[in-house]
């Protein structure tokens, strides 16, 4: 989308106009609720297409990916039209450490959620690493986002890969077999696929196996959270091979959840923040003791989230961070104004916002049409 005002053409001002009033439509196409008949190949392919990201330019793309930076706005009130000059964690990993470009940036501020990560680096030059709750449970929280009362099923999540990294090992007949087999208190099994392998066009391989699919669609729309949400909120159950952030938002909805199936080998393939070849497991002795951890507590179903289970999750989503709201968004703005000389790049985004707000942006599409006419 433009976002310069002289620029915009009707879609874009009608598409602005809903970002920046906050009336932010967030329809779901149907089959995202559809969960035991699942989304035609047109509806997955159309819901990873390109989407409206939101109004401000992302400067750090950790920070806005997901719906993160969506979230972090909601909860903190500063302006959807501003952009955020902050790194962050862009998942829920198990690890403490911080991967070669959560470093080699110019943010002079790191958000994670996991607390051994904030007193790793706590030391760390030029860069402050600082613990906060994880942005999806305040935006949830917020918007009163709760399970549904009448859930149905097990939403089954595909590890996916990127251009960069696959997973190998988790596409095999035997894994589907242990999704058909499972009891009939966990039917209809539903897979959820990231965009990464819609795109990859992984979804049509799939199809031979007969089980419903679905996605959340594009990692980068600003509606992605509520996406998610409205399919995790309608299901029983959820399962994957492996520990990913979707098990830890499961579970701080309330939605079980259990491991299934072998877990999958990690192949680095053009990554430059992970070796050559096969991925390690665990990266030191804390994630190992974390894997382990998070193995044992979700090998097996269970028909309610355990308190142990909600317990460790709430932990490595900062339910214990000692920042409230304002001091987050003062954090936000601090660094909004140490990075006062990126300002002239951000002017297009701010003006164009205040124009639509005053009734203002169509007056100056007139005026530049005359302009051009003469």
């Amino acid at each position: 989308m433009s976002t310069d005002p002289a620029n915009l053409n009707h879609d874009d001002v009608t598409e602005l106009g809903r970002l920046i009033s906050g009336n932010n439509s967030r329809s779901v196409a149907a089959g995202l609720e559809q969960l035991d008949t699942g989304m035609t190949d047109v509806d997955l392919e159309f819901a990873c297409a390109d989407q409206p990201t939101g109004v401000a330019r992302w400067v750090h793309w950790t920070v806005e990916i997901y719906s993160l930076g969506e979230c972090l706005r909601y909860w903190t009130g500063y302006p959807r039209y501003l952009p955020l000059f902050v790194y962050s964690d862009h998942g829920v990993g198990l690890h403490s450490h911080l991967f070669h470009h959560e470093l080699a940036n110019q943010a002079k501020v790191h958000f994670t959620w996991q607390p051994a990560k904030e007193q790793r680096h706590k030391n760390i030059d030029g860069k402050k690493v600082i613990q906060i709750i994880h942005p999806w449970v305040s935006y949830r929280r917020l918007r009163g986002i709760t399970r549904s009362k009448q859930p149905k099923g097990t939403l089954a999540f595909f590890m996916h890969g990127t251009n960069a990294v696959k997973w190998k090992g988790h596409d095999s007949e035997e894994y589907f077999e242990k999704l058909r087999n499972l009891p009939d208190k966990f039917q209809p099994v539903t897979l959820c696929l990231h965009m990464s392998d819609i795109k990859a066009g992984l979804h049509k391989k799939l199809r031979q196996y007969n089980f419903p699919i679905v996605t959340a669609g594009n990692t980068s729309a600003s509606n992605f959270v509520d996406r998610y949400y409205d399919l995790v909120r309608n299901c029983s159950y959820a399962t994957a091979p492996a520990w990913g952030s979707y098990a830890a938002y499961c579970v701080e909805l309330g939605v079980p959840y259990f491991q299934l199936g072998e877990r999958p080998v990690l192949e680095n393939i053009a990554d430059p923040n992970l070796p050559a070849g096969v991925a390690p497991q665990y990266w030191d002795s804390h994630h190992e003791t974390l894997g382990k951890k998070a193995e044992e507590l979700f090998r097996a179903p269970v028909d309610r989230v355990t308190d142990e289970q909600r317990e460790f999750v709430e932990s490595i989503l900062g339910f214990d961070s000692r920042l409230t709201r304002g001091q987050v968004s003062w954090i936000l703005w601090r660094e909004l104004f140490r990075n006062w000389k990126q300002w002239q790049a951000t002017s297009k985004f701010v003006l164009a916002a205040f124009l639509y707000k005053l009734g203002l942006m169509s007056k100056v599409k007139e005026i530049r049409q005359r302009f051009k006419s003469k």
